[in-house]
């Protein structure tokens, strides 16, 4: 009897459970609209978050998120998302979902800009504008003016990153990092 009755209730505890199931948070698909095909160039990724930081023509930016099912073609072959590169070249198929994020239904790379054999390396320095511990990134003011996008990869060093951590806004700072684009460069190390 004892036996029956805990069933019972764990049953009970089950089925009572499971009707707000649907109400857990999680990236839906549902189509706000027609798809939109934007090119832009990849500025960052972030596998953490799964996202995409395009730089499309007009200086227009987008934070794209992708997802283990988001299709991704180079050269006729599929890749993981995963294998996306800062530089590289894309035209993304793009979906407003529900929650009023976009997402990246397919990418198709139509350009490599990873690493060459012509990488620029560059030292600059200057005073922190802003930081985002969560994303990786800084935007830093050099002496001439001009605003840098610096990105810290998960691969850096311990020491790399514990320095990134302890960065302030106002904080004047001197790094060494691989150039990507004009005013974008990844972090290689602190100076």
């Amino acid at each position: 009897m004892r036996s029956g009755t805990l069933a019972l209730l764990l049953a009970a505890a089950i089925v009572s459970g499971c009707e707000n199931i649907a109400l857990i948070g999680r990236p839906t698909l549902e189509s706000r609209g027609p798809p939109e095909r934007v090119t832009a160039t990849i500025d960052g990724v972030d596998r953490q978050l799964q996202e995409l930081y395009l730089l499309a023509e007009g200086n227009q930016h987008y934070a794209v998120r992708y997802l283990s099912g988001t299709r991704v073609t180079a050269q006729g072959r599929d890749y993981p998302a995963a294998d996306l590169r800062a530089g590289d070249r894309v035209e993304v198929e793009l979906r407003e979902g529900a929650d009023m994020r976009l997402y990246a239904d397919q990418v198709r790379v139509v350009g490599s800009g990873g690493a060459s054999a012509a990488t620029a390396i560059r030292n600059v320095e200057g005073t922190v504008e802003r930081v985002s511990l969560a994303r990786g990134v800084l935007e830093l003011r050099s002496r001439s003016g001009e605003l840098l996008t610096i990105y810290v990869p998960d691969s850096s060093s311990a020491e790399t990153r514990d320095r990134f951590h302890r960065v302030w806004i106002g904080d004047y700072v001197r790094l060494e990092g691989e150039q990507l684009s004009e005013s974008r460069l990844e972090l290689l190390a602190f100076r």
